[in-house]
Order: C-alpha cells, then structure tokens, then sequence
C-alpha cells in the first residue's frame, strides 16, 4: 500500500514534506488552481525533488460540495486546463484521479474516459452511482478510486476486497486505520496530518498504537508524552507553543511509523530503493508501505498448511493442582489432576526492538532483555505487598508532577489531578481489604398464623413469635428438659421396638 500525504500543493506543506525525506506525496489540482494562475506552464518537477513520487488528484470535491455556484461553461473550460496540465505532467506523476464533475452528470464523466492514460489514471465511483456501476466499472477500469466517506456509509468492504484481488483500489481522503486494513488498498491518499496546523491536535504515535488528541486536550497530551515526544527528537517546547512547523513534524512522523504498523499486520514487505531511483520505474522505499508479493509467495500461499507443535501464548502459563469430588454414581471421594492457567514473564523482548533501547543501561545488540519481571499475587499478603509497591510508585510520581507544576509557574494540571485520584484510590482499596470483617444475617418465618406446636423449631426460636430464650436452671444454666418443654417438645425414652413374630 502506498501512502500519499496530500496537500503538497502548498509551498510551505511541500517544502516540510521534502525536508522530512517522504517518499509519496499528493498534491490537489484545484487547491493548485487557487494559488497560480498559469501565465505559464507550471511543471512539477520543477518544484518536488525527484525522489518523490506524486499523485496528482483533481480536486473536483470542491465543486461536487451542496452550495456551490459554477456554471457548465466554467467548469468544462477548468477540465479542459486540467487534461492539459496533467499532458504536461504526465511523465512526473505517479498516479492522477480523471476530473470528475458530478454537476456535468456522469454521462459527461464516463465520456471523457477514453482519453485518460491507461496506466496512471484512476478512475472515481461515487456512491450515489449504485454497487452495479461500481461493478461495471472494476470490468473496464484497472485503477479506481472509493472516498472513505462512501466506505462508511454503506457496507461494500466485502465487496472491495473482492475487487481489491482483481484490480488496484485508491481510497481517497482516509484518515481511519481500520479502514486502510480493511482490504488490500493498492494507495491511499490523505490531507488529516494537516489537521495539526489547522485544527490544532495533536497526533503521538505511542509504539504500539497512534492517538489522536483534538484541540481541548492537546495541552494534557503534550504534557502526558513528553518523554515520549523528547525521546523522539522533537522539540517539546515549540510543539507546547504551537509552532506549526513542529507540530507538523510530530504529526508526519506518528502518521509514518502508523503506516509502517499497518504495513507489517498486512504483512507487505519493505525495502529500500537506490538513491539514483526515479519514481516512474521503482515504488518501494524505506518510508513507504508498498505491497510486494512474489509469485513463489503466491503459490506458497495456495498448498496446504504443514501440522506445527502448538505452543503456548508468551506470558501464559499452566500448574497442575489436585481436585478432589465426589462419583454422582457411587458417591465416592476421587481425586483428577487439573490445569490451571497462570501468568508469567514472557521473556521475549529483544535489545534491538526495545523502544527504551537508547536510554537503557544494559543495552546490548542481538541480546535478549536481562530484566526480569518475577511477580506472583495468590495470597492475601502479596495482594496487599503489591499495593503497597503500587501506592509508593504512584506517590512518587504525583510529588514528582507537583514539583513540575511548580516549576511551570503554579498553573493546575489536569494531568496531576487525575494522578492523585488515581492515588486516592489505591489507598482506599486497601483499606477496604484490611477493614473487611464476616457478617452473618439469618431471617426466619413461619407460614400461615398456626399456634402451638404449628410453629416451626427455628421459628419459634428466631422468629416474630418466639417467647424470649429458654428458662435458666437453679444453677444459671439452661436445663435441656426446660428447653424443650417450652418448645412443646416431650422428652421421652427411646424404647427398641421388638421385633414382629413370624
């Protein structure tokens, strides 16, 4: 899959772009269009370095928008410009979307198709077109392009990976992960890394997953990740300042190693390309996620799967233990061996892969970590040992976020607010399991208003009806012929009953 970052029509965009060494870049025709005027030819490579590969798209969104106001006459004379521009671009750009003017109608659109360059030209659905157009078009077109609201809008992911093993699919404007996984997108292009200068959020990519603050966040986000943001070469009090250029910066490269995540869940290959390379024959490099599959690979992936020895998930673990029950068929006490699962150290982080691997004090390449994590919580002692450890660590660490906010001049951090929550909890949990006791509740009745000996032994004893404890013996003590009496019980003797005659 290759990644387009759109907006590259602006010098500003297209000069950090270039400084930031990123392979695939998109630029918009009519973004272009409101920026020049083309007195002259306006050739793109004199303004991207060769390097770069560019997708051209058309921009035509901004006239297919509800509200806007362009004549027919207008709108065939900016196409007629585009085919021209595009002509004397067309050894430059890696890829380009046909002008689709959903106001000309789509006869006017499928018209002028037939001039369209058979090998770079990517050609548009819309949704209001039905699934059968789409259809009709994956049968003429080898290159098509489904916008990301259309994806969401209607269920056709079944239907694209379909067509994705058929033809090559552009998705247009994709800001959603999941969405990029969901088939097997031969491009997509994307203008959201630019909502950190227009918007103000604030993309960080974690090493496990990116996020995505909005503008009321982004001041706890920063202060959240400041390590994370200073460890990644960034400067964290121009982003905290807002400085433009920066933020972008952080954006593009959260955005990257996101690309590079969902590249490796496609399992698509990576590899870098010669500096001398131009990007009309070669696509791969080290910062894009292209697919690429051999035919071995292919046929590979067709023969059937070998039986391997299953293996345990890292971090689980299994102990045997003794269960003893009782047989439901003869009623005899039996023992089984059981299994159950328990967590443990995994063990599988390596030196080279570790995201600490340039702070840690025991780093050492091609070895595996030498920290060791030997943590067992089964009895009630190293439950409350463990909140200890995580009451001291959380202390520390909202003290330490006191005396920054100090530093920082007294202003309130929510960030430290949320952490002295977090503190309180803690030590209230414990208090909870050190405070907790046995309480025992029993409530009896009777049924219906009987009298005498009608009332039951436990309600005559705990019940509404009960008459008060048994009368106490001379001695203090309760004699067991005056309990039962007061019970209505009669003492008697057991007498063997003889056996009967023959």
């Amino acid at each position: 899959m290759i990644v387009y970052f759109a907006g590259a029509e602006i010098p500003s965009h297209r000069s950090l772009l270039a400084a930031e060494k990123v392979p695939h870049v998109g630029m918009s025709y009519m973004g272009l269009r409101r920026r020049v005027k083309f007195s002259k030819p306006w050739l793109i490579n004199d303004h991207y370095p060769p390097e770069q590969s560019v997708f051209l798209d058309s921009g035509c969104h901004t006239l297919n928008r509800a509200g806007v106001e362009v004549t027919p006459e207008e709108i065939q004379a900016i196409a007629d410009h585009y085919d021209t521009f595009v002509e004397q671009n067309l050894d430059r750009v890696q890829a380009y979307t046909e002008f689709d003017a959903l106001p000309m109608g789509r006869d006017w659109i499928e018209a002028r198709r037939q001039h369209l360059d058979p090998e770079r030209a990517i050609v548009v659905w819309h949704e209001e077109w039905g699934i059968d157009v789409l259809k009709r078009m994956a049968d003429q077109h080898p290159y098509i392009a489904v916008g990301q609201a259309t994806c969401g809008d209607r269920d056709i992911i079944p239907l694209l990976r379909s067509l994705s093993r058929q033809i090559k699919l552009h998705g247009m404007g994709f800001s959603s992960p999941p969405l990029m996984l969901s088939a097997d997108w031969h491009s997509v292009s994307s203008t959201t890394w630019l909502s950190a200068a227009q918007h103000g959020e604030t993309f960080i990519w974690t090493g496990s997953e990116m996020k995505r603050y909005p503008t009321r966040y982004k001041a706890q986000a920063r202060k959240r990740h400041r390590t994370l943001i200073t460890g990644a070469g960034f400067h964290i009090d121009k982003i905290e300042a807002d400085d433009a250029t920066e933020n972008l910066r952080l954006s593009l490269w959260s955005w990257q190693q996101q690309i590079a995540h969902i590249s490796q869940r496609h399992g698509n290959a990576v590899t870098p390309i010669p500096e001398t390379a131009t990007p009309g024959k070669q696509e791969k490099h080290l910062a894009s996620v292209t697919t690429i599959r051999s035919e071995a690979q292919n046929e590979v992936a067709t023969q059937p799967p070998t039986e391997r020895v299953k293996k345990l998930l890292p971090g689980i673990a299994t102990e045997e233990f003794t269960h003893r029950f009782t047989d439901p068929d003869s009623g005899e006490r039996k023992t089984r061996t059981e299994h159950r699962i328990t967590a443990v150290d995994p063990n599988i982080r390596v030196c080279d892969g570790c995201f600490l691997a340039k702070k840690c004090p025991e780093y050492q390449p091609g070895e595996s970590c030498v920290y060791e994590m030997p943590i067992k919580v089964k009895t009630k002692e190293q439950y409350i040992a463990l909140l200890d450890s995580l009451i001291t660590m959380q202390a520390m660490r909202v003290f330490s976020m006191r005396m920054s906010e100090e530093v920082e001049g007294g202003y309130a951090d929510p960030n430290l607010s949320g952490e002295m929550d977090r503190l309180a909890k803690f030590v209230k949990l414990k208090a909870d399991i050190e405070e907790a006791g046995f309480t025992f509740s029993m409530k009896m009745g009777s049924k219906g208003e009987g009298t005498g000996n009608e009332v039951g032994l436990l309600s005559r004893l705990f019940g509404a009806r009960s008459e008060g404890p048994p009368a106490l013996s001379p001695a203090g003590t309760v004699s067991a012929e005056n309990a039962l009496s007061q019970l209505g019980v009669m003492d008697a003797e057991i007498v063997e009953e003889p056996a009967p005659r023959e």
